[in-house]
């Protein structure tokens, strides 16, 4: 649920930085003839909307639509009641509530006059009835799946984006800090810590996991399902800070000997990532780091990052191939020691 801080400061998230963000996706768009560029989203899908007006829609579905010239209009199906407080909160571009987004775009293309290509990030994810609808006021339109070409645009980070994942790392590593072998082994007082860091430092959502025994499993869970945690458990922060996502993770242990281990394995990781080179693929690099430490394994990783509607999304790992970490990435690591699993997240 998102009941934390709202708000947008132009310190944090300039409206020149919008407008170049919206400058580049119109570039693009004339150079592949688009007239338009609709992109659907819901509770789970918000990141390119947000990238876009700098809002994060929530709950209910809606569509941006991006014309060749103006700003981007926002249509939500939630109501109206929420919309002057949207309109408080949205710095760029119109807000309209409706039922039916997609027809009051579909309406617009249909008056229009020459040829209608709507370009659509992620196509095939735009949901059967958005698209019917589309397609039923206006069914000369040609829907062109457009998810190269804002990445493209959406990989190009400004120093917006670089100040808010920043200092949303900051919240999670710190929200993290005072999880130790002397904390707390109930997990609900693990979590409640945890979130009000987060929540007292104006996160606008705070989800938090637990892999609470790692002698047995790697695997994070919701706190409902794990009332304690073992001699040695991994606990996982995803945080979002105006829109932008971080995720960590870290591993604690009561057994002063792996203890030593897990913190040898900290210092490796945060080695390798203040000292990576952006141009090899870090997958390479991240073997090379755990062999330092007596007695680790690899046993698998993952790189996430924002590229499209999802917050973060998997874009490498050890069963989907190696990659170079971008400016905003999350790497996850998961490795064994002495038999024990060790798991933990961090910003890139």
């Amino acid at each position: 649920m998102r009941r934390g801080y709202y708000g947008w400061d132009e310190s944090e998230l300039p409206l020149a930085a919008l407008a170049a963000r919206r400058a580049r996706l119109q570039t693009a768009m004339a150079g592949a003839r688009l007239d338009g560029l609709a992109f659907y989203t819901n509770i789970a899908r918000p990141a390119a909307v947000s990238w876009l007006t700098g809002f994060t829609p929530y709950w209910s579905e809606g569509l941006l639509f991006v014309g060749r010239v103006g700003e981007p209009e926002f249509a939500t199906a939630l109501s109206k009641r929420v919309a002057e407080w949207m309109r408080a909160v949205t710095p760029v571009g119109a807000l309209l509530t409706t039922p039916k987004p997609a027809e009051y775009f579909a309406k617009r293309l249909a008056n229009a006059s020459g040829p209608r290509r709507l370009g659509v990030l992620e196509l095939d994810m735009l949901p059967g009835g958005q698209a019917a609808e589309i397609l039923a006021v206006a069914p000369d339109v040609e829907l062109v799946d457009a998810t190269d070409l804002f990445r493209a645009a959406r990989l190009q980070r400004d120093d917006a984006e670089l100040g808010l994942f920043a200092h949303g790392a900051v919240i999670a590593r710190e929200a993290l800090a005072h999880i130790d072998s002397s904390a707390s082994r109930d997990a609900f007082a693990l979590v409640g810590a945890i979130e009000k860091s987060a929540r007292d430092a104006r996160a606008e959502d705070v989800q938090v996991t637990l892999a609470p025994d790692l002698a047995r499993d790697a695997s994070f869970m919701r706190v409902d399902r794990a009332e304690a945690v073992g001699e040695s458990f991994a606990i996982r922060a995803s945080i979002a800070y105006k829109s932008t996502w971080v995720r960590r993770a870290r591993s604690v242990s009561t057994d002063a000997a792996l203890a030593s281990r897990f913190a040898a394995l900290e210092g490796a990781l945060d080695t390798l990532i203040a000292r990576h080179d952006p141009t090899r693929p870090i997958g390479a690099q991240l073997a090379n780091a755990l062999h330092a430490v007596p007695g680790a394994s690899l046993k698998g990783w993952t790189l996430e990052d924002c590229r499209g509607s999802y917050p973060l999304e998997i874009v490498a790992g050890e069963e989907i191939g190696d990659a170079t970490a971008g400016a905003c990435s999350i790497l996850t690591v998961h490795a064994l020691i002495n038999g024990v699993n060790w798991i933990a997240s961090r910003p890139i």
